[in-house]
């Protein structure tokens, strides 16, 4: 059946992954699992109870399938409360799973999973009515948005954050059509139309001044650091992340200001603050998408350190992660950017020439303009600008103190 969100056929990011590998595969029970239990629900909710119960290789098949994931796995609970609620309901009613299928797809995505993640959205956005449960229609158009933007589909994340915008705005709700707001904001940035980003948190900022509005401040006040960094008012920066961290209950977003925030400080040379970060967010953030970015920027920190030995063990820990496109280009770009420090520009340039191979396929311009600022250097044999470690100015001296607490505290 042609799925009517995207044109395709439903599920094919399972049959895509599952494709690619057999049955002795380490993911393949998950994956399996996954995909038995969207095609029950579709049958559920478009054919009736009758034709769930025969649904692919029948109930107790799909529960089968489920209890062949491992226990470690925590997709496996959800996936069984999915079958659970499918077979106790007696009328199909997308309620009753809405929420499970939710919180599956934020599992996907938290592990950085983010088609089979877009994949389970699609699902529930074909299932559910806005007019009956818009909150949860407007929470999945969020995170669809998010999950195109980091795989570069900007044209589908910018419809997706206007759909969430609408269902908001006709409902009268005010925070969650900021957020939208907010989603297109980081579209712009995606894009590297800084200028347009920065008018709209500008914009945000100054609406979301109510208390019931702290949250949507919190997020507003971290996009804006982030443009602040790009901006090369690192200084600024430092200070708008910590306003945001300071604000925010939510450990997700807590990850992700502190990525901005250890940025700027990498960037004003205060390279120890930025480490404590950095090592933070490594070892305890909530997706896997900031760990590995984390990771990424220590690679960077130990180059401008001149610590070749952390170095290698970051470069090797990276080359075996499954990176998206936009996190692998930064990392084979952060390692060309350690060989040049190091002196080995043979090595630096390999690493340049895979970096740019994706940024050219993937459009990523503001990185390829760098990548080809630094192969120019290298192949000149400019020695690297070493960028001198300093403490934290006075005026930012509570924020790093409170950045090394919180190493302290997470024991890295």
């Amino acid at each position: 059946m042609a799925d009517t969100v995207t044109g395709s056929i439903e599920h094919l990011a399972y049959y895509d992954a599952l494709g690619r590998m057999t049955e002795t595969d380490a993911e393949w029970p998950v994956l399996n699992a996954g995909l038995q239990v969207l095609l029950l629900v579709d049958a559920w909710l478009d054919r009736g109870a009758n034709a769930a119960r025969a649904s692919a290789y029948g109930m107790a098949a799909i529960r089968s399938a489920v209890d062949g994931v491992p226990t470690s796995v925590t997709a496996r609970q959800i996936l069984f409360r999915i079958v659970d609620a499918v077979e106790a309901a007696g009328v199909p009613d997308a309620q009753r799973v809405a929420r499970h299928l939710m919180t599956y797809g934020r599992s996907l995505d938290y592990d950085g999973r983010y088609a089979l993640a877009v994949d389970v959205y699609h699902t529930l956005l074909r299932h559910v009515a806005t007019t009956v449960d818009a909150d949860t229609a407007i929470d999945v158009q969020m995170r669809l948005g998010y999950c195109l933007r980091v795989q570069d589909d900007w044209s589908g994340a910018e419809a997706a954050f206007g759909q969430a915008h609408a269902i908001a705005f006709a409902r009268g709700d005010a925070s969650k059509a900021l957020h939208a707001r907010i989603g297109d904001a980081s579209v712009a940035f995606a894009r590297g139309n800084l200028p347009a980003a920065e008018s709209m948190l500008d914009e945000i900022i100054v609406e979301a001044s109510e208390p019931e509005l702290t949250d949507i401040r919190s997020m507003a006040l971290h996009d804006r650091a982030t443009v602040a960094i790009l901006r090369g008012q690192n200084d600024h920066a430092a200070r708008l992340a910590y306003g945001a961290l300071k604000l925010t209950r939510s450990l997700t977003a807590r990850d992700r200001i502190l990525a901005d925030l250890a940025n700027a400080f990498a960037q004003l040379g205060v390279l120890d603050a930025a480490r404590d970060a950095y090592m933070v967010l490594a070892n305890t953030a909530q997706e896997q998408y900031v760990r590995w970015l984390a990771m990424i920027n220590l690679l960077e920190v130990s180059a401008f350190q001149v610590n070749e030995a952390v170095f290698e063990d970051y470069r090797v820990d990276l080359t075996g992660e499954p990176l998206p496109s936009v996190l692998r280009a930064q990392a084979h770009y952060y390692t060309a950017v350690g060989y040049h420090t190091f002196g080995k520009h043979a090595a630096a340039l390999r690493s340049l020439e895979q970096a740019s191979e994706l940024a050219e396929t993937h459009h990523y311009n503001r990185l390829l303009f760098q990548i080809e600022e630094l192969t120019a250097a290298v192949k000149r044999g400019t020695e690297a600008t070493r960028r001198a470690a300093r403490s934290a100015p006075a005026e930012l001296r509570d924020v790093s103190d409170a950045v090394s607490e919180m190493r302290e505290l997470a024991g890295v």
